[in-house]
């Protein structure tokens, strides 16, 4: 079953004298890419979140929010003195290089300093912040388990239309095998017509050597080969329960090779619009696996 790389899962609770909710969110990326944010004072949460995540997760851009308030009705929060200063200072030095410039700058309201990361100390309690953090362990879990789930939700409808799309394919790969019936024959004809129309003498021999070695650099037997492998290749890996996210970005690579080999090598106009039906699917197809894990 595929897992696509797109998700989304929130969770939200309460702890002691706080209020806390997280969110993971993910999109498509060729490894794996986590950034978080997480309150300052919640020191050593950023690691734990990043190595629960890792664990269970392979490829994806992430996004791992965790936002905590504090219960008006419980404890007391405390202004960080230290912090006021360096901010009101910078405010300060803001606002007279902007005079300098010719810029005027609006005033620094209370509600821009409390806005201010670390303005206002979460709590003096400790014991509350350590519980809080046990809670958020325990919780990981269960988030990583939903977002998971949204992946795998979404995978199965990216299975459904890659089966669907691999199997015009093998349609195609079939047409294209019916034009084989037949091709020598008319290769030779058409090349004897072309001949003709020279009006000049070809021995026998050289017009049969010639022409071997026409037939052999337009026989496309062995594109079509491979392509019923890429095939069944592709449907193996829309059943397999590992990532396969990479194997079907390379394999899409291949059968797009193949493809333009093929083109390369028609000599008819039914097997050239096969041929570019076939980059058509692929490019469909491509598009489709840059979501898979």
């Amino acid at each position: 079953m595929l897992t696509s790389m797109t998700g989304m899962a929130s969770l939200n609770g309460t702890s002691g004298p706080y209020d806390w909710s997280m969110e993971l969110r993910g999109v498509n990326n060729k490894g794996l890419d986590i950034r978080t944010r997480v309150p300052e004072w919640l020191v050593g949460f950023e690691q734990t979140a990043r190595k629960a995540i890792s664990s269970q997760i392979a490829r994806g851009s992430l996004q791992f929010s965790l936002k905590i308030s504090h219960d008006a009705g419980q404890g007391q929060r405390h202004i960080d003195p230290d912090k006021l200063e360096q901010i009101l200072t910078n405010a300060a030095v803001l606002a007279e290089r902007a005079m300098q410039k010719g810029l005027s700058v609006a005033p620094l309201g209370l509600s821009d300093i409390a806005a201010q990361n670390g303005f206002i100390d979460a709590d003096a309690n400790t014991e509350a912040q350590q519980e809080i953090q046990k809670d958020l362990a325990v919780k990981l879990p269960e988030l990583i388990g939903q977002f998971q789930a949204s992946r795998k939700a979404e995978g199965a409808a990216l299975q459904r239309i890659l089966a669907g799309t691999v199997q015009q394919m093998d349609e195609l790969i079939g047409q294209a095998q019916d034009t084989l019936e037949g091709r020598a024959e008319r290769f030779e004809e058409n090349f004897r017509a072309a001949v003709a129309r020279l009006k000049q003498e070809v021995e026998p021999e050289r017009l049969a050597q010639e022409m071997a070695i026409l037939a052999v650099k337009s026989d496309i037997t062995e594109e079509i080969d491979r392509l019923q492998a890429h095939v069944a290749a592709a449907q193996a890996l829309l059943t397999s329960d590992l990532p396969s996210g990479r194997k079907l970005d390379f394999l899409m690579q291949e059968f797009n090779r193949e493809a333009n080999t093929l083109c390369s090598k028609s000599s008819s106009t039914a097997l050239t619009a096969i041929g570019l039906e076939m980059k058509v699917l692929i490019d469909q197809m491509r598009e489709q696996v840059q979501n898979v894990e």
